[in-house]
């Protein structure tokens, strides 16, 4: 009976130690744009009317090995804000998840971005 619960133990440590240590590693990427835009979000509705208020909201387009990724910045608090060295043709490193990429920042923290919409990028040829 002992043996049982040991092995159990065992093979339980052995899965937890391997799902945490995959995690995915960093690619290199380019940003394609940046913006900062305006949205309107619901505070509350006051007979059917929506009471709303406008904030900001910053989305990337960064290209990653053939494809172009669009994502839209999460801040972990109202006082985060995007680096203000990030601009079209910059190099970065991000890591790719499957809802979620994070691209690095210069002192090593990252910021959260959820992905909107995945396309592969049209080579251009010349066709005569």
């Amino acid at each position: 009976m002992t043996r049982r619960f040991i092995t159990m133990g065992a093979f339980l440590l052995l899965a937890i130690g391997l799902s945490h240590g995959a995690q995915r590693q960093y690619v290199p990427g380019t940003i394609f744009d940046l913006r900062h835009l305006v949205r309107d979000r619901v505070d509350l509705y006051v007979v059917n009317t929506a009471i709303m208020t406008e904030e900001p909201c910053d989305t990337i387009s960064v290209d990653v090995d053939g494809m172009r990724y669009e994502g839209q910045f999460l801040p972990r608090s109202d006082r985060e804000m995007l680096p203000s060295f990030w601009k079209a043709d910059v190099n970065i490193l991000l890591r790719l998840e499957k809802h979620f990429m994070y691209l690095k920042r210069e002192d090593g923290s990252e910021s959260k971005f959820l992905i909107l919409a995945k396309s592969r990028l049209n080579s251009q040829r010349n066709t005569q």
